[in-house]
């Protein structure tokens, strides 16, 4: 009986891996035209090389797969157990005495391995992949991203410091016209203004400028050639305008990007909600699967009305994605359930249809 199961175990997992893989390439396929369509006229305009259309789409590619692997996994979910189901074969399994959670125990356990696999796809190779992509199409654009020098700058740090500047460039890492000042419960207890604010290896140095101290003894002004901030803890990214969207981040570095903002003072919930996405979309290929799977082994219908099936299912789920990630956006619901309410909702439902189609 132990060599029956993993005949059969073998047998589902490789026609599901079969459709898997053709389900990838059709959808991969398909993104292609559709980018292809939308982006022809930017290629000619800017007489883009074949070297940079071949780079544009390799490195969009990762991000095209993650995209649509949720709709690939149910595609290949919905064909492979509607087939089977067309031909009997899972009722003949049935018949021989293994239950419908036996027979789809393998796709399970793969749904989790691949969910694991996509995650670490996703950490490790999509965020380099999108740097690489927004580079090649602003090369081809002959568009030169801003190097982060920007105006008007104002930011918190921690403990109640606040450091403003009229200009800073961030090339030369060094900000015109600085105030900086640290506060006590909302009152200001000490400030500081300067010609120049400059970044050298022992942290931020204020050149040319008075140092303004507020004791109950009276205030107190001092000048100074130059003087090291040494409680100042941010870095020149924290002052440059351009920084790394967090599509370009893995976990790791968006979560170091998420804490420095919030020290900062600066509202990170979008942030949050990207971050919590970072795990949440890769176990969608899971959730999708657990929901696809009830419906499939208990279909009759043909190839035609699994793909219907299968595009309705996927229509509503990414909508719920979307919506989620515009509630938590909005501070509506918290960052994490934003991520994660369209797999916890999807994941009760295929839970429920799945004890239903056992019994």
């Amino acid at each position: 009986m132990k060599f029956d199961h993993y005949v059969l175990d073998r047998y589902v997992l490789g026609r599901y891996v079969q459709w898997l893989c053709l389900s990838i390439v059709m959808l991969w396929g398909v993104a292609f035209v559709v980018s292809l369509n939308e982006n022809i006229d930017m290629f000619i305009d800017h007489e883009a090389t074949a070297s940079q259309f071949a780079r544009y789409y390799a490195y969009r590619t990762p991000y095209w797969i993650i995209l649509t692997l949720p709709v690939a996994v149910l595609l290949s979910t919905l064909f492979c157990l509607t087939s089977m189901a067309r031909r009997n074969e899972i009722t003949a399994a049935k018949a021989a005495g293994i239950s419908l959670y036996r027979l789809l125990l393998p796709l399970f356990i793969f749904g989790l391995c691949f969910s694991g696999l996509a995650f670490v796809f996703t950490d490790s190779v999509l965020p380099l992949a999108t740097k690489r992509y927004n580079d090649t199409r602003d090369e081809i654009r002959s568009y030169r991203r801003s190097d982060g020098s920007r105006r008007q700058v104002l930011l918190q740090d921690v403990d109640g410091q606040l450091l403003s500047a009229r200009s800073y460039e961030h090339g030369k890492r060094r900000a015109h016209q600085v105030l900086w000042e640290q506060q006590v419960d909302g009152v200001t207890i000490r400030r500081v203004a300067g010609r120049l604010l400059e970044w050298r290896d022992t942290g931020w140095v204020i050149l040319d400028g008075r140092e303004f101290s507020f004791a109950k003894s009276g205030p107190r002004v001092a000048a100074f050639d130059s003087l090291t901030l040494s409680s100042l803890t941010l870095l020149p990214d924290d002052l440059a305008r351009q920084r790394r969207q967090p599509e370009e981040m893995n976990y790791s570095e968006l979560r170091a990007y998420i804490d420095r903002a919030l020290a900062n003072g600066e509202d990170a919930t979008r942030n949050l909600v990207d971050l919590h996405l970072k795990v949440a979309f890769p176990l969608t290929c899971f959730v999708i699967l657990l929901l696809g799977a009830p419906v499939a082994a208990n279909a009759r219908g043909g190839r035609a009305n699994s793909f219907g099936i299968g595009v309705l299912i996927c229509f509503v789920f990414y909508s719920c994605v979307k919506a989620g990630q515009a509630l938590g956006w909005n501070g509506i619901i918290d960052p994490w359930l934003g991520a994660w309410i369209a797999n916890l909702l999807f994941g009760a439902i295929g839970a429920v249809m799945l004890r239903r189609a056992h019994t």
